[in-house]
């Protein structure tokens, strides 16, 4: 969803960076910065901060705001809007909408604000279904799934399989502007039954983790390159069934980046239950997130000295 922030911004650089370096950006063609829900990895904004005239970082991560707001290193140029009660979508949205009446605002000085009221962020036909998106988004973003159908919503979204790339996908917009949230819901509700029996499956297989070779405690983990779609809700059944375990309430969901091109590289996934703390762990490893959901990249060898005895797989 954060995607239609470029509506607007038809000439905006938009770069998908699942491991980004600052080396890797073409900063001298670029003025101003915005981090979308990612901050990069430790020393990035430092790094680039003078190369360019302004950043503005929007997310709302437990790791960026320890790692960002108490940084006195950060230049004057880095603005920081950093939000843990907001999804990163309604952050960015909220911030953009704000921006554009504010620029409309202020190019037109002192005219009739009846024309800085015709400016519209999405059209008015659009604007009742855009905000339910955003609302379901956050809700199941932020793992509070309160609204009703929250969860189908969640899952008929993901096997709608947009491409959010806006540089591969030139449609993204109009998709995602055409979204009907009861026809998602409808299309989730009946995958729901069989995405669960898949976390079935593969629940049985899990078996014990020492993390960090035993810094961090222990808590299951479980193989998961067929279902990686699935980390979040495999994640959280996982924290569970190990707390069940007499283990952490910790959930590690280990699989391969296809991107990466290198067989030797593990991206583990960790879900929490309630005051479970799993940015610790992350950071500890370049990583980060939010307390109850963060990720780190690790190398198979490495993983496998924090496999316990066997790691025979634990049953239900």
């Amino acid at each position: 969803m954060l995607m239609l922030l470029f509506w607007y911004i038809p000439s905006a650089m938009i770069f998908f960076c699942l491991f980004c370096r600052s080396d890797s950006l073409p900063l001298e063609e670029i003025k101003d910065v915005y981090l979308l829900d990612f901050v990069g990895p430790p020393g990035f904004v430092e790094d680039i901060a003078p190369k360019v005239e302004r950043i503005t970082i929007l997310d709302h991560h437990k790791t960026a705001f320890e790692s960002l707001c108490v940084n006195a290193t950060l230049g004057q140029n880095v603005t920081k809007v950093i939000d843990m009660q907001r999804s990163g979508a309604t952050i960015a949205f909220d911030f953009f909408r704000n921006k554009l009446l504010t620029e409309v605002s202020t190019s037109r000085g002192n005219e009739s604000g009846k024309d800085v009221a015709k400016v519209k962020y999405v059209p008015d036909n659009k604007a009742e279904t855009v905000h339910k998106l955003f609302k379901f988004i956050e809700d199941g973003d932020l793992w509070r799934w309160k609204i009703p159908n929250s969860k189908a919503f969640s899952s008929g979204l993901k096997d709608l399989d947009i491409e959010f790339n806006v540089n591969a996908n030139n449609k993204l917009f109009d998709q995602l502007l055409e979204l009907d949230p009861e026809h998602v819901i409808s299309h989730g509700q009946a995958t729901l039954l069989e995405k669960q029996r898949l976390i079935d499956d593969c629940l049985e297989k899990s078996y014990e983790i020492s993390l960090g070779c035993g810094q961090f405690g222990s808590c299951l983990a479980v193989d998961a390159d067929a279902i990686s779609n699935l980390r979040s809700e495999l994640g959280n059944q996982l924290a569970s069934k190990s707390r069940d375990f007499n283990l952490r309430g910790i959930g590690a969901v280990v699989y391969k980046v296809p991107e990466l091109n290198n067989d030797q590289i593990l991206k583990v996934s960790l879900r929490s239950l309630e005051q479970e703390d799993t940015t610790c762990i992350s950071q500890e490893y370049g990583g980060g997130g939010h307390r109850n959901a963060s990720s780190f990249i690790l190398s198979v060898t490495e993983f496998d000295r924090w496999k316990v005895g066997s790691s025979r797989p634990k049953g239900a």
